[in-house]
């Protein structure tokens, strides 16, 4: 059986994706909380690049599972994309190659999500290796900030839109599947 991989991306409407943990938290509410847990809880794995991993790993196990996600991110399976990260310290994490991945997809069952890790998401969608690509617009422009494709160097990719609405505070979910790559 083959398993999907699915990536959510937290974005402002200029784009910038970076660090979100810094400025989107002003816009979250329990529509979106709902969401992202509906997203995070429906995976088996959660795969992440290694900056991102460093963040969470900082991060989600010091939360009491009184905190939203926090048990589900912390019980999941982690996969960590990285040539350079050593022993992870973060329970239930193994780290594999960008070469890996496509195995992965092949081997056991259920959804694998991308939380952030913008290169990886890129490299990804440029392997054609992502299913969906799930991306929540804040209503704020930042101005500055790594922006999503800034540094994309893949083939052209047509995306087809699948859902498009509107949660609380004016956040907008679109979730598009990749299709057909043009050299």
């Amino acid at each position: 059986m083959t398993r999907t991989i699915t990536a959510e991306l937290f974005a402002s409407l200029d784009l910038v994706v970076e660090s979100p943990e810094t400025w989107h938290f002003g816009w979250v509410g329990g529509e979106m909380l709902a969401e992202v847990a509906r997203e995070q809880g429906g995976a088996s794995a959660l795969l992440l690049g290694r900056r991102t991993y460093e963040v969470f790993a900082d991060s989600w196990p010091h939360r009491g599972d009184d905190v939203p996600l926090a048990r589900q991110l912390n019980s999941m399976q982690k996969i960590v994309v990285s040539s350079t990260l050593g022993s992870p310290t973060w329970h239930n994490t193994k780290v594999v190659g960008f070469d890996e991945i496509a195995a992965l997809k092949e081997s056991g069952e259920g959804r694998i999500t991308v939380a952030g890790s913008i290169r990886l998401v890129e490299s990804l969608i440029a392997a054609d290796l992502l299913d969906e690509l799930r991306i929540l617009s804040h209503p704020v422009v930042l101005g500055a900030g790594r922006r999503l494709f800034d540094t994309y160097a893949g083939p052209r990719v047509d995306l087809t839109l699948l859902e498009s609405r509107t949660l609380e505070r004016g956040v907008q979910l679109t979730v598009h599947r990749p299709g057909t790559s043009h050299g």
